[in-house]
């Protein structure tokens, strides 16, 4: 009797093989479209924070001031936005910003190139600008808003100043100490003061340690790692919430992506997207979304039953019901999601830096693999030292949160 080979021999390897070959020859397109996003994401968020520009700094005050317009100068608001994405548009397709800007005066641009120690105008900082005024103008005649639109507006003002005029006479590196106090300042204005005096210590130590470039370039991966998992995860953990099917197909798929290691995303992130960031990024999003998915559903599901038939009663819609009820009361959980995400997408910054992301990760593999002690501890420090200032500052939104205050006012 001839033996059989048992158990047989299952090519799951070469199987796996073969259908990433069938993805990437059929949908190439597709991967070529997210690598160049990502990678155009994390360069443009890493040099903000490196190297923030004038016209980015007033582009996020403008927005700052227009998110309360939406409910008191919706349409007015909607005009100026729909206007200003035409010119970025414009300038971006046909460079129409500089054809604007050199049929005007050059005198009324002295100023500018004076200020930033330049032979021309950007024409994004003209149409950022040009921005930031209009929502200036518009918030001012709103005596609701007229404060903070004052506020945002002067603070702009006075980074622009502090970062271009002031700190250059004092500082070698200017740009990255504005950083260091925006930074600080946005921790004091979420957290409090301990949490601002905290940041700016901390992260001039990171400074302080040849590290803020690395830092930054980090920061900026974890953040887009992680706002794209977040985007994936909440929707999905909504659809989980409401459809006991998706629910039951997710269970086992996040249970495989969180306890698969780490290192076996890297393979078809290699794959599909060659060595650098993006494969980094893509690696950390699938392994940091599962708690964003899990407590999305978790506090969704936990939302009081008689509250939700209260809004039916009244004749509420489904999205009624989820945007005004279920979604702000499972807010403070779904926040400890984020919190969650976040640290874990913090965690693969190292494993990222393995292959070619770049940043901390790649300081820390450096200092493995050359056994300099020096380097992967300084590089371990501001690891660290972002984890507390990322995990602080979600944890304190969390808290803030409407919903929070009244569960604490109320035990």
């Amino acid at each position: 009797m001839t033996p059989i080979d048992f158990p047989p021999t299952l090519p799951l390897g070469a199987g796996f093989e073969a259908f990433n070959e069938w993805l990437k020859s059929n949908f190439a397109w597709f991967f070529d479209a997210v690598g160049a996003f990502i990678s155009w994401a994390v360069e443009a968020l890493s040099g903000f924070f490196v190297e923030p520009a004038a016209g980015q700094l007033a582009f996020i005050a403008a927005v700052i001031i227009a998110v309360p317009l939406l409910r008191t100068r919706r349409v007015p608001l909607v005009s100026i936005v729909g206007a200003v994405s035409l010119l970025y548009v414009l300038q971006w397709l046909f460079l129409f910003g500089n054809v604007i800007i050199n049929s005007l005066p050059p005198q009324l641009f002295l100023w500018a190139m004076a200020l930033f120690d330049q032979d021309g105008v950007d024409a994004y900082f003209c149409i950022s600008l040009l921005f930031l005024a209009a929502v200036t103008v518009l918030g001012a005649m709103d005596a609701r808003t007229r404060l903070r639109t004052a506020v945002v507006s002067g603070g702009w003002l006075v980074a622009v100043l502090l970062g271009w005029l002031v700190l250059p006479m004092l500082v070698v590196a200017p740009l990255s100490l504005l950083m260091i106090l925006l930074l600080s300042l946005l921790a004091h204005t979420v957290a409090g003061w301990r949490m601002g005096v905290f940041a700016l210590i901390a992260l001039t130590v990171v400074a302080s340690v040849n590290q803020w470039a690395n830092a930054m370039d980090t920061l900026g991966l974890v953040l887009v790692a992680s706002l794209v998992a977040v985007a994936i995860a909440i929707p999905i953990g909504v659809l989980a919430a409401y459809n006991s099917t998706v629910s039951k197909i997710a269970k086992p798929v996040l249970d495989l992506m969180q306890t698969m290691p780490a290192f076996v995303y890297l393979i078809p992130a290699i794959f599909f997207f060659s060595i650098g960031a993006v494969p980094g990024v893509v690696a950390t999003i699938v392994f940091a979304m599962p708690p964003g998915v899990r407590l999305t559903e978790l506090g969704i599901r936990q939302v009081d039953k008689e509250l939700v038939e209260a809004g039916e009663a009244f004749g509420a819609s489904t999205r009624r019901i989820l945007t005004g009820i279920q979604l702000p009361l499972a807010l403070p959980t779904i926040m400890a999601g984020v919190n969650q995400v976040i640290m874990l997408s913090l965690s693969m910054v190292v494993i990222a830096g393995m292959v070619g992301a770049g940043g901390l990760g790649n300081q820390v593999y450096q200092g493995i693999s050359r056994n300099d002690g020096a380097l992967g501890f300084e590089a371990g420090i501001a690891v660290v030292i972002l984890a507390i200032f990322l995990d602080r500052l979600t944890a304190a939104v969390s808290s803030n949160s409407p919903q929070a205050r009244a569960g604490n006012s109320a035990s």
